[in-house]
This record gives C-alpha cells, sequence and structure tokens, in this order.
C-alpha cells in the first residue's frame, strides 16, 4: 500500500501503464481484432493479365475464408466511389442494417454510377460447419458496366479505412484506359 491505497494492477508489458487504462490489456491496441490496422498492397493478376491492389488486415487476409480481398481499376473506383454507403454499413447496428436503403451513387468524374443495397448473405457455411446470415452490402456498377461487389462489415471498414491510398493507386499504380 501507498498513501493508504493499494497499488493498482499494471500491465506486464508496459508496467507504468494500470490495466484499466492499457490498451494492450483491453485487446484494444493496434493490430488487434478489436482495433486493426488495414493497409494495400499492389500485385499483378497473371491469370487476368492487369494490375490490382489487395487489402489486408493485420497484414494478412481479412477473413479466414477469404484468403485475398483484391480487385482492379475499375472496382477501386466503385469503392471509391460508394464510399459514403461503405462507412454507414461498416459502422451500423444490426437494426441498422437490415433497414439500409438501397441507393444509387453517381461519380461523373469517373464516369460510373453504383447501385449499393442489403442482400441477406444466407446459407453461408464457414469451412468449420458454422452457418453464417448476415446482410452485406452489394455494388453493382450500372449499365454500360457489369461489375459488382460484395462486402460485409469488415471489408467496408477495410475499405473506408484504406481509402487515401486507394486514390493514389488510381492515380499513380492503375493505368487509365485509352480511348
Amino acid at each position: 500500500m501507498r498513501g493508504g491505497r493499494e497499488l493498482e494492477d499494471r500491465c506486464d508489458l508496459y508496467p507504468s501503464m494500470p490495466r484499466a487504462y492499457c490498451s494492450h490489456c483491453q485487446g484494444t491496441a493496434p493490430g488487434t481484432s478489436a482495433n486493426p490496422q488495414f493497409s494495400i498492397k499492389l500485385g499483378f493478376d497473371e491469370v487476368h493479365g492487369y494490375r490490382v491492389v489487395e487489402v489486408l488486415k493485420n497484414g494478412g487476409a481479412i477473413h479466414p475464408f477469404d484468403s485475398h480481398f483484391r480487385f482492379g481499376r475499375r472496382k477501386a473506383e466503385m469503392l471509391l466511389t460508394s464510399m459514403p454507403a461503405l462507412k454507414e454499413f461498416g459502422w451500423a447496428s444490426d437494426e441498422e442494417r437490415d433497414r439500409f436503403p438501397t441507393r444509387i451513387i453517381e461519380d461523373t468524374a469517373r464516369r460510373i454510377k453504383v447501385r449499393v443495397h442489403v442482400e441477406m448473405h444466407q446459407f453461408f457455411e464457414h469451412s468449420t460447419g458454422t452457418i453464417i446470415e448476415q446482410p452485406w452490402l452489394r455494388l453493382q456498377a450500372m449499365a454500360p458496366d457489369l461489375d459488382h461487389l460484395g462486402l460485409g462489415v469488415m471489408k467496408c471498414r477495410a475499405v473506408w479505412s484504406v481509402q487515401d491510398d486507394l486514390e493514389i493507386c488510381l492515380r499513380v499504380w492503375f493505368v487509365p484506359h485509352s480511348g
């Protein structure tokens, strides 16, 4: 005891920090499941012959059942166009996600229009056998484009977190269409 009070329980890694205020002890330090660090990795799709960007969570896959969340230039444009919806869906409550309104978002500079709506991810079975029935966000490019993407909460948060890096990729990494 010191001054009539017990010494506070201290973190083993950071002894000057009381456990109650330590992000390490609370499990909220950067790179933990409660506070993941998202990043991007540039690459090349050998099969299709184009440049891609991969979004990573703590340096690896975003989900154990989705080893690579990667896409090319046009899907990056779709994601950036849909950024307000990604943010809203990614941090919404379960009830808010269930009531998420369908919307059409247009970016005239990129010449793209995206329909954003929620679908139930029914009957998706994880490799452990667990059935996952969660709402997910579907981005559908409108004519003349045919591209589409489906994103759950973690992917929405990941893309929102790396949006500045994606903008740079569009300007530097991806070769613009000619014509």
